[in-house]
């Protein structure tokens, strides 16, 4: 645990948590000292001081809290000093949960370390992953001695190829190796719930899990990513959370947290899901796997049935489905009129899982046993939810997914995550604080404080210290197709596209929202991209997203076309992008399942689904995109948006309204 505070000298001057923040920020404070010191130009920001006293006059009040700080506010600097200051004099432990891995970085590797050199009192922080992240050294030595027995040689050649890394790690995690593994490979050694010895490991003193809790339970500061705070909220609510007992939290990018909560709060079942339990236990073509190490015959042969109605099913969802190659998505309204005995096979093998644990006396094997066990009542837990839709207030659908190997996934996720957040999240804290630069519509944050269920929430809106008038102008070109005339509309991008992109030589993003037309722009532009010079990367051709980025920033002269991830978490400073141009006004494809049963729910409360939900929700990703260009002070550049809704329609003006106020150009090209 953290170690008690050592007795207030009667002599020091007792002081709120909200006044010492206040005086880091000030002028003359030790926020200035220590960027002379550092090196590093200190300028003064209002809005940064103004967000800190904020946050800790909600610690102090135990309020919930909302920001919209915008960029250059120094945002993680304006939480961060407060929540740790509270942690000190508190003792209490803060989670601080962002969405993208670069700002969990920036705050392990940058942030944190700077005020923990200049913040008077020492104090611990620690990046958390999620437990599967560990390798776990028992499962590991049991892989290796019955390997012969369970894997096919392709996944030994990679165990061992984890052993050797295993001799020489300190930390333990999948992130440190080389060579990412496959997952069949480290699912088989990795730490997971369920499957854990606890004090009886032979292995508990070198074990990557307990160290990492160990460092846990040390930390006043825990940081971690939104997937792993939402699943470990239901773990809590089970009472088996991985972090330690929180009363603050910190939620960075919160923008994102709508999508996430309602990832965690559904349920997701795939072809490939059952084929990767089900290899565990045992693979029908090479006689492998637990059942077959431990000569269970029957238990076996009822794997081979299972394995056989799974492809089974499957097959029969896509044919109602009606999918083809492309494949696609639809809701499923009522149950299924498909005819299967995989709920029945399923319970059978479970109840024959149970009589083998009981009688399997080794206790690796037996652990190994209970937590594939636990996974298959989960898993068919979630086929029988989705096949009599038991979970209320839920959209189901059938979705074909991959581009290689078209697979079928069952979904569900809640039509509204607003009730769950605010009784599992909000009523579980003494203070949450939800932050991003893009939260408000129409300067105002009731749409997003009604939509993640924080009607009890204060909330702040600061703008952000940049010059946009100066830094940013925006170019709307004139007499545009309809961006509904697929085709049409394609051919004028380019056309555009090629302007505005030979005024920068390169230095653009160029953001979609439909694949299809990206590709068609791409291939049009195609002979004016190697004629210039200019290297495209495109999202979806085969190289990694964190790839594109490493060479975009290298450039010289590149242009990125993206898609929904490009749009908000990137942060490209400098001139390295100097133009951003959208494609079209960022509308959600109203047919997509959770986006329809929204909007549908919105209808039969009386309300108007386009003003109450579409338009918001493209309103802050319009904002999202037009973010990406100016990241600091200096940063200048141009806008261009192709949509020539943005000046014809009524809402036109909502959307120019929702950005910094800079020069706004409609032009002829």
């Amino acid at each position: 645990m953290i170690a008690p505070r050592t007795e207030q000298d009667e002599n020091e001057p007792s002081t709120s948590i909200r006044s010492r923040a206040s005086a880091f920020f000030r002028s003359g404070g030790v926020l200035e000292k220590a960027c002379a010191g550092e090196a590093f130009p200190f300028e003064p920001r209002p809005q940064q001081a103004q967000m800190a006293e904020a946050v800790a006059e909600a610690i102090e009040n135990s309020q919930h809290l909302i920001v919209e700080a915008g960029t250059g506010v120094g945002k993680s600097f304006a939480y961060l000093v407060p929540v740790i200051l509270a942690a000190l004099e508190r003792q209490i432990q803060v989670v601080v949960s962002t969405y993208t891995i670069s700002l969990q970085e920036q705050l392990i590797a940058k942030d944190i370390p700077f005020l923990q050199k200049h913040i008077k009192e020492p104090f611990k922080a620690v990046l958390v992953k999620g437990r599967s992240n560990y390798l776990c050294l028992r499962r590991l030595f049991r892989s290796s001695r019955h390997q012969g027995e369970l894997f096919k040689s392709e996944t030994e050649v990679e165990l061992q190829r984890i052993r050797d890394w295993a001799e020489h790690t300190t930390d333990g995690s999948l992130q440190d190796l080389s060579e990412q593994p496959s997952s069949e490979a480290w699912s088989a050694v990795c730490a997971e719930h369920g499957n854990c010895l606890g004090p009886k490991c032979a292995d508990r003193r070198r074990c990557f899990l307990m160290r990492a809790r160990s460092q846990m339970r040390e930390a006043h500061l825990v940081v971690v990513n939104h997937h792993l705070f939402f699943s470990e909220l239901a773990l809590r609510s089970q009472g088996a959370s991985f972090l330690p007992p929180y009363s603050v939290a910190v939620m960075d990018e919160a923008h994102m947290i709508e999508n996430v909560a309602s990832e965690h709060m559904g349920l997701r079942l795939s072809h490939h899901s059952f084929e990767h339990w089900l290899r565990r236990l045992y693979i029908p073509e090479n006689s492998k796997g637990l059942l077959a190490a431990l000569r269970e015959g029957e238990a076996a042969h009822e794997v081979t049935k299972i394995w056989e109605e799974v492809d089974r099913y499957y097959g029969e969802v896509r044919k109602w489905a009606h999918f083809d190659r492309e494949g696609g998505q639809r809701v499923v309204q009522q149950p299924m009129d498909i005819g299967t005995s995989l709920p029945d096979l399923l319970g059978r093998l479970l109840k024959l899982l149970d009589e083998v644990v009981r009688k399997t006396k080794d206790p690796d094997l037996r652990s190994e046993l209970k937590a594939i066990q636990s996974h298959g009542c989960g898993m068919k837990d979630s086929l029988d939810a989705f096949m009599k839709q038991a979970m209320p207030d839920q959209v189901y659908w059938v979705e074909s997914e991959g581009r290689r190997r078209q697979q079928i996934v069952l979904y569900s996720a809640p039509i509204e995550v607003a009730p769950v957040m605010r009784k599992a999240f909000f009523e579980g804290l003494e203070c949450a604080i939800l932050t991003s630069a893009t939260l408000a519509v129409r300067g105002e944050l009731d749409y997003f404080r009604r939509r993640i269920g924080g009607d009890e929430c204060e909330t702040l809106c600061l703008g952000s210290p940049f010059d946009y008038s100066r830094q940013m102008r925006m170019f709307i070109p004139k007499n545009m197709p309809d961006p509904n005339e697929s085709e049409t509309f394609a051919t004028a991008s380019a056309r555009v596209i090629r302007h505005y992109v030979a005024k920068t030589h390169g230095q653009a993003f160029v953001l979609f929202t439909s694949s299809n037309q990206m590709r068609l722009v791409a291939k049009q532009l195609e002979g004016f991209f190697k004629d210039e010079g200019l290297r495209l990367l495109m999202q979806g051709a085969g190289m990694p997203r964190h790839v594109m980025l490493e060479h975009f920033r290298k450039g010289p002269a590149c242009v990125l076309f993206g898609l929904d991830s490009f749009w908000m978490g990137v942060d490209v400073r400098g001139e390295a992008l100097s133009n951003v141009i959208i494609a079209r006004l960022p509308f959600s494809v109203p047919d997509q399942p959770v986006v329809k049963a929204r909007m549908d729910r919105i209808r039969e409360k009386g309300g108007d689904p386009f003003k109450d939900y579409s338009l918001p929700e493209a309103i802050l990703k319009f904002r999202q995109g037009v973010g990406r260009l100016i990241r600091t002070a200096t940063d200048e550049g141009i806008v261009v948006v192709l949509d020539s809704r943005i000046v014809t329609k009524w809402y036109g003006k909502l959307f120019l309204a929702s950005i910094p106020e800079c020069p706004v150009e409609v032009e002829e090209v």
